[in-house]
């Protein structure tokens, strides 16, 4: 991963990704601000949650593909509804593939809308083969199931607009195949986001890293790993000294944390099979999974390119 460019951007790919990106996180907010209005729970995740905390955007601006977002399970009808009124189509093999713990909506082109009103399920539309559309908008549903399984039902009302940067923290670094733009993610929260040890709004609660590390042999060996990878690769950004020193200690502080917190009995059994057993899912078929193209620049658990 040292040998390929980071994924900072500059000069006009850099405005024309600002440009984009704001859009995208209007976009999001209005689409959070719907669900408020009609008590739903939706919360944005990914790079653009990064974003949103960040402070520092032309360091945080990099390519994003799409708006990501997570609610809950027992109001996925009427987040169907929702995206409806707002003028999506949702893509029902998403739900299909993923046993409903999943949902992609997108924008509902002019021919579709014009023919919208003649259809019962206006917001449905057929499947659609291959990669989804530039502008659409994956929704997790309870969980974040991917190469680990993080449970979100008691943690989005913390924040606002997005999730709570400890489960931003834990979603980018329980990676098993961490690719650069996950480490360019991790370094900007590290940067421009106070790190404290309870529940706060806008802070980057290590003491649930730990606590939930602790409960899932997998995950905390995955974690820790990825910490490893990123403080090595600090030196690839251009970071002055007080920088490096504050996300250093930061990334260090989390591994010590995690180190000491009391494990479960079912992390201990866990640990005792060590990795003589897969300890992380397979995501590749997953809609919002990581593709081929995603994983070129990725390292293994070993930190050999991948």
């Amino acid at each position: 991963m040292s040998d390929s460019p980071t994924s900072l951007l500059h000069d006009a790919p850099l405005r024309a990704a600002t440009t984009r990106h704001e859009e995208m996180m209007v976009e999001a907010r209005r689409i959070v601000d719907a669900g408020n209005d009609r008590g739903l729970v939706l919360r944005l995740t990914g790079g653009l949650a990064v974003r949103h905390y960040a402070i520092d955007l032309e360091f945080a601006e990099r390519d994003y593909s799409d708006i990501d977002l997570i609610g809950l399970a027992r109001q996925a009808g009427e987040i169907g509804a929702l995206f409806g009124e707002l003028r999506y189509l949702e893509n029902p093999s998403v739900a299909t593939a993923t046993l409903g713990s999943q949902r992609q909506y997108f924008k509902r082109p002019r021919r579709a809308e014009s023919h919208a009103h003649m259809h019962k399920r206006a917001h449905f539309a057929p499947p659609i083969p291959g990669p989804p559309p530039l502008d659409h908008v994956d929704v997790f549903l309870d969980w974040m199931k991917m190469d680990h399984a993080l449970d979100f039902r008691d943690r989005l009302d913390i924040n606002t607009y997005a999730i709570d940067p400890a489960d931003l923290f834990l979603s980018k670094l329980q990676i098993q195949k961490l690719n650069e733009k996950d480490v360019h993610d991790v370094v900007t929260l590290c940067k421009d986001v106070y790190v404290d040890f309870e529940p706060r709004p806008g802070v980057l609660d290590l003491e649930h890293v730990a606590d939930t590390c602790a409960r899932d042999w997998g995950l905390y060996i995955d974690v820790m790993t990825n910490i490893d990878i990123v403080l090595e690769h600090l030196v690839d950004y251009d970071l002055s000294p007080r920088e490096l020193a504050r996300i250093g200690r930061t990334l260090e502080l989390a591994q010590s944390m995690m180190t000491e917190h009391t494990k479960t009995l079912r992390w201990r059994l866990r640990s005792r099979l060590g990795k003589r057993l897969r300890w992380y899912n397979e995501v590749e078929g997953q809609f919002a999974g990581r593709s081929d193209g995603d994983r070129v620049a990725s390292r293994g658990v070993t930190g050999a390119i991948g």
